[in-house]
C-alpha cells in the first residue's frame, strides 16, 4: 500500500502500483509502475461490488499501518486478524469449502481467477498482475477456462457450413 499513487494515464488519473516487482526468471530486471486495473466480484446474491478503491484513496481514507519495508505481510496479516467479517469469512471457508484456507493473498488469487473467468487475454492479465508472461503461467495458469473443445467444435461447425 506504500506503493500507490494516483497517475495521470492515458484515460485520466488512475490508481497505479510503482512497487517494482522482480520480472522473474530475468536477474535484477524489474517491473515498471503499472496501472492497477479495478475488477469487480459478485457477492453472494450475484450483485457487482464496486470498493471504489481510487476515490477513497483519492480523499485520503486511511490505510491499514504495514510497518516498514519487508514488513506488508505481516501487518496485514494482523489488520485481517482483528477484523470480525475476515474471521466469519475464515471459519465460514473452513466448514463450508474442502482443503482451502483464507489467507491475504488469495485476493490476487481471486483477482487473477475471475480475469481469467472473465475471458481476458492471459497476457493482459499477467501485465494487470505485475508478472511476464511465463511467470504467470507457472503460477496461475491453473486458473485458465479450458475453451479448447469449444474451439475446435466452433471452427469444424464453420467449415461444415461454408
Amino acid at each position: 500500500m506504500r506503493y500507490l499513487t494516483i497517475k495521470e494515464g492515458p484515460t485520466g488519473k488512475a490508481l497505479y502500483s510503482t512497487y517494482k516487482k522482480s520480472k522473474g526468471g530475468t536477474k535484477g530486471k524489474k517491473t515498471e509502475s503499472r496501472r492497477l486495473n479495478p475488477l469487480f466480484i459478485r457477492d453472494n446474491e450475484g450483485n457487482f461490488i464496486d470498493w471504489n478503491l481510487q476515490a477513497r484513496f483519492e480523499i485520503g481514507e486511511s490505510l491499514p499501518c504495514i510497518g516498514k519495508k519487508g514488513e506488508a505481510g505481516l501487518y496485514l496479516g494482523k489488520f485481517l486478524k482483528r477484523n470480525e467479517y475476515w474471521n466469519w469469512l475464515k471459519q465460514h471457508v473452513i466448514e463450508t469449502v474442502k482443503d482451502e484456507k483464507l489467507k491475504p493473498y488469495c485476493f490476487r488469487h481471486r483477482y487473477a481467477k475471475e480475469s481469467h473467468a472473465a475471458g481476458l487475454p492471459m497476457v493482459n492479465i499477467a501485465e494487470s498482475m505485475g508478472h511476464i508472461l511465463e511467470v504467470h503461467m507457472l503460477n496461475y495458469a491453473r486458473f485458465k477456462p479450458d475453451k479448447t473443445a469449444e474451439l475446435y467444435e466452433l471452427r469444424n461447425k464453420e467449415k461444415v457450413a461454408a
